[in-house]
């Protein structure tokens, strides 16, 4: 009898570890998907072609607006449980999330300067529409100055300090155009 308790238990083990998935690793920071990322951002706060900044606007967007990818949880347990535990978010220093917004903003109010009202308005209603919670209201505040400010055909200005360097550092109004 003993060993029919023995062999039983023995079998539940063995069979239990082999019906179960392995436990995976954490996943290491993916760095290249992140600095492709930063690398988009910084294209776009530093470029003053609408082109391309709209190009950097669908790239971050993309990032920013996808659903966190789903894990698989490593212990096997009821449906029941399952829905009540949170999924791991990846973490990053930086919000995608803002990234694009602010890379929004910029291109529309390059679009405005340019002369582009229908672009720079695209731009600045994506910011009001994509980004309504609270911690992107700086943002949204300005899409909506840059779209009253259109409405009220009032030219926007770049600030100095985005305009480009010239060859000694300073800043050159004549390369801005």
């Amino acid at each position: 009898m003993r060993k029919m308790i023995l062999l039983a238990s023995l079998l539940a083990v063995l069979g239990g570890c082999q019906t179960t998935r392995p436990i995976v690793k954490p996943e290491a920071l993916d760095n290249s998907a992140f600095m492709n990322l930063w690398s988009t951002y910084s294209h776009c706060q530093l470029s003053l072609d609408v082109d391309a900044m709209r190009a950097d606007v669908q790239r971050l967007n993309q990032v920013a607006l996808a659903p966190p990818p789903r894990r698989h949880f490593p212990i096997p347990l009821p449906n029941t449980i399952k829905r009540l535990i949170a999924h791991p978010i990846p973490r990053l220093a930086v919000d995608p999330k803002a990234m694009a917004a602010a890379c929004s903003l910029h291109a529309g109010q390059v679009a405005q300067q340019a002369g582009l009202e229908p672009l720079a308005t695209e731009l600045y209603h994506a910011v009001v529409l994509d980004y309504p919670q609270s911690k992107y209201a700086y943002y949204v505040a300005q899409a909506r100055v840059g779209l009253e400010q259109l409405r009220l055909r009032i030219p926007y200005a770049l600030p100095i300090s985005s305009l480009p360097a010239g060859p000694q550092g300073e800043f050159s109004l004549s390369s801005a155009y």
